[in-house]
């Protein structure tokens, strides 16, 4: 009997091998898949998540991702978060439970909410957006960093209904100037953007970075240059980053940044920006 139990093992081993099989101990539909994900101690995070990823993707429910966005364990809203923030557009429906997010302690679940909600979110969402705004001054860099990446994203309404939101929110901030140099129009001049590179709030400079990179087609290598000559530390870095990675200036011959002079200009400002930034 113990032969023919180890002959029958090392056969369905061999066959799993050859034919590529994973052996289960049975087949996980999207619900098993979220089950699972609930359990704070569940093995096999990264697969169950992706896997649940391509059944929302097609036609799996989305309000099926709600129980991970309100758990009571970091651990499992954090899956959650990570979901919803690459679901995008299809995890509009649940823009309640996400907003709800966007103050947590924990800094990576408030990053991908963030996320979420810079793709999900319409002009309609005002009050999330106003709240979702004051980020540009959150402690930790990675979220400075996702906010300015909402600021060069974000649809034209969109953005203006952060900005006006955030200054009604907090009438004597940053916000309520912000909201007035821009209550024309969703593009600034260069003058404009000038006087917010040298503003004394730290959260003016980011947003002038975001601006400076929002498109137009293509980006405008004068807003990014008035940004990068501050040597303003990480507003300069964020920037340059954008210009290694996936912004094309006009000067990009064919549209590669490797032709473009602001690439190596970037890289420049970098190094010789000043030495430290709150990292958070």
């Amino acid at each position: 009997m113990l032969s023919f139990t180890l002959l029958t093992s090392a056969a369905i081993a061999y066959v799993s091998k050859t034919r590529g099989w994973t052996r289960h101990p049975f087949e996980m539909t999207p619900q098993n898949m979220i089950e699972a994900l609930l359990d704070p101690e569940a093995e096999g995070v990264g697969k169950l998540i992706w896997d649940a990823y391509s059944h929302f993707y097609k036609d799996f429910p989305i309000e099926n991702l709600r129980p991970l966005l309100i758990s009571s364990s970091d651990e499992v809203v954090s899956r959650g978060a990570f979901l919803a923030n690459e679901l995008g557009w299809r995890a509009r429906a649940l823009t309640p439970e996400i907003a709800v997010l966007i103050d947590c302690a924990n800094v990576g679940i408030r990053f991908n909410a963030i996320g979420a909600l810079t793709s999900c979110t319409t002009s309609q969402d005002g009050d999330v957006l106003g709240k979702l705004f004051q980020h540009l001054e959150d402690p930790f860099k990675g979220v400075r960093w996702r906010m300015v990446q909402f600021v060069r994203l974000a649809r034209s309404k969109q953005l203006a209904a952060a900005i006006r939101n955030a200054a009604s929110q907090r009438p004597d901030s940053m916000y309520a100037e912000i909201s007035e140099t821009l209550r024309w129009s969703m593009r600034v001049t260069e003058v404009e953007l000038q006087r917010m590179v040298g503003h004394s709030e730290a959260g003016v400079r980011l947003f002038a970075a975001g601006m400076a990179l929002r498109p137009r087609s293509i980006i405008d290598e004068r807003f990014a240059e008035i940004v990068l000559e501050t040597g303003d530390s990480e507003p300069c870095e964020f920037v340059s980053s954008a210009f290694q990675m996936h912004a094309i200036p006009i000067s990009a011959e064919f549209g590669r940044v490797e032709n473009s002079g602001l690439a190596e200009r970037s890289r420049g400002a970098k190094r010789q920006g000043p030495s430290q930034s709150a990292q958070g």
